[in-house]
């Protein structure tokens, strides 16, 4: 199994993050944030974060059991995907190819490998059902996955277009059963863009030129790792074929927000797109006699398998570090549990400041003890008020050190 190695990970800085407050977050708030139709500016998702509520309260800090959902999602979603292209008509061999390669490909590896990433996972899951319960008329349950969609992550807010493209070009015409799904896409993109509290940060959107400079070069080349090679799929719309032109229009149209957000450039949210990627692959290769297609896929197969590899072993190496930095930390507050803040110098490779914040609230079993950067303004107040844990982490690749002085003011 080319994912077995998953089970190997360690929790991202979101991942800890999270963890600091969601098991302890009463399900009343879930079903009231659930329900509520206007933008959330905490950017809580309720129906991805209960995952982090439920996982946490059954395994803690145990990571191995975190994975198994996230595969077995990753699973439901390529079911969710084969049944989608057997209704547009796709053979029943090149869906399977088209889901074999959504399934297998390193795109968006980090989706079905990391529990940060949960929330895209279950994005794809409740778009493609919200898509596929549409194309056999069940407008109330499509309606009820879309909402969930949303409610996983914002990139869903598209999902009404793909709708409507599906109803253009594969059903009646119908369009009237449409006017919910869009009326709630346009309320929560204009609350989006009028109440979005990131006005010059990485969560910005930016709608430059610029952005295109950058992001379309980073999505592209994910496809089959190579400089632009995701640009080749447009050649697919020069074939008469309306599944191929579904598949190719959901694809840009998931992308298109993502486009104009230089500043958040990660892997994990090609994962829908690819999706619909794939029904357009399997739409073209509808045209061909399997053999031929399960030969390319048979081709493609080392090529992805070596990417998977090259970046599985990257990020287990990350997670190593992240691993034996949390450990410490737990050890240390363990050993000093009176002393609550934290003053640190450094991090552990490929995390930011809320992962640390969120290791050491989690080794003080609480949720507001602060951890604060050396030069931050909070730090240098915090050396001079009161006794704080002075730390700094060192990593030579195999093993670390978290070496942690207790600072008493005016030392």
């Amino acid at each position: 199994m080319l994912n077995h190695r998953a089970y190997d990970g360690f929790f991202q800085d979101d991942d800890l993050n999270t963890l600091t407050w969601a098991p302890s977050l009463p399900m009343r708030e879930y079903l009231m944030a659930f329900v509520k139709p206007t933008f959330d500016t905490a950017n809580f998702r309720p129906a991805a974060h209960i995952y982090y509520t439920l996982m946490g309260k059954a395994f803690g800090m145990d990571y191995p059991p975190y994975v198994t959902p996230i595969l077995a999602i990753h699973l439901i979603n390529a079911l969710l995907l084969y049944f989608l292209m057997r209704k547009l008509s796709i053979g029943t061999w090149q869906a399977l190819a088209g889901v074999a390669f959504f399934t297998l490909s390193a795109t968006a590896r980090d989706t079905y490998w990391k529990p940060m990433y949960v929330f895209d996972l279950l994005c794809a899951t409740f778009s493609l059902a919200s898509i596929l319960l549409f194309a056999y008329r069940r407008w109330v349950l499509s309606f009820v996955a879309f909402w969930c969609a949303y409610k996983s992550k914002e990139l869903a807010v598209m999902l009404p277009a793909v709708l409507f493209l599906y109803e253009f070009w594969f059903g009646q015409k119908r369009f009237l059963p449409l006017t919910p799904f869009f009326a709630v896409s346009l309320s929560f993109g204009i609350q989006g863009i009028l109440f979005n509290p990131n006005k010059d940060n990485d969560y910005t959107i930016r709608f430059t030129p610029s952005s295109l400079e950058t992001t379309i070069p980073f999505y592209a080349e994910r496809f089959l790792f190579l400089p632009m090679s995701g640009l080749a799929l447009l050649a697919l719309a020069l074939i008469p074929d309306r599944r191929i032109w579904f598949g190719l229009a959901a694809c840009i149209l998931f992308l298109f927000t993502l486009l104009f957000l230089p500043g958040r450039l990660f892997e994990a949210y090609t994962y829908l797109p690819l999706s619909c990627a794939a029904i357009a692959l399997a739409g073209a290769a509808s045209r061909f006699r399997p053999v031929w297609i399960w030969a390319l896929v048979l081709i493609w197969l080392p090529w992805n398998a070596r990417e998977l590899r090259n970046e599985r072993n990257n990020q287990l190496a990350h997670d190593d570090e992240a691993a034996a930095f949390v450990e410490q930390v737990q050890n240390w507050a363990a050993k000093h549990p009176a002393v609550s803040t934290l003053v640190y110098t450094s991090l552990p490779s490929g995390y930011h400041h809320w992962g640390v914040t969120g290791a050491w609230n989690i080794a003080h079993h609480r949720m507001d003890a602060p951890a604060y950067y050396i030069d931050w303004p909070e730090a240098k107040k915090a050396l001079a008020e009161q006794p704080v844990a002075l730390g700094s982490w060192k990593w030579d690749g195999k093993t670390g050190a978290f070496t942690v002085q207790i600072h008493l003011p005016g030392q």
